[in-house]
């Protein structure tokens, strides 16, 4: 059985916080630290077991694009590039979905994109 350890490495897309910024200003101040999202919970510790299906080769890790919304909630997670497996690609998703990030009210939405690092050993 392969043990699996999920490391997720968040790469703010350029325009991120540009986006936030343009959004709702509380007293006309966006403040830097104030809006920065951080990741407060994660979506289960369990590694889970993949399953390679025939002709399924790991290329990659998944890359995942979504929102952080004020609530700190996430939204519109889509996969941007599968790993080449089923899987994995549906766990990061999954990852993506149920991760919790601090509130941040009147700092906007904030885009990312999260690039899922699957460690194999």
């Amino acid at each position: 059985m392969t043990q699996i350890v999920m490391t997720i490495l968040l790469v703010v897309v350029s325009n991120a916080f540009g986006a936030a910024q343009n959004k709702a200003k509380p007293n006309g101040e966006y403040g830097v630290q104030r809006c920065t999202p951080k990741l407060i919970s994660e979506a289960g510790s369990k590694s889970p077991d993949f399953h390679f299906r025939k002709g399924e080769v790991y290329r990659h890790s998944p890359l995942v694009a979504f929102e952080i919304l004020e609530s700190g909630q996430t939204a519109h997670a889509i996969l941007k590039r599968n790993s080449g497996v089923a899987d994995v690609d549906k766990y990061a998703l999954q990852w993506v979905q149920h991760s919790r990030y601090n509130e941040r009210y009147g700092c906007g939405t904030v885009e990312i994109t999260a690039d899922v690092t699957i460690d194999l050993w």
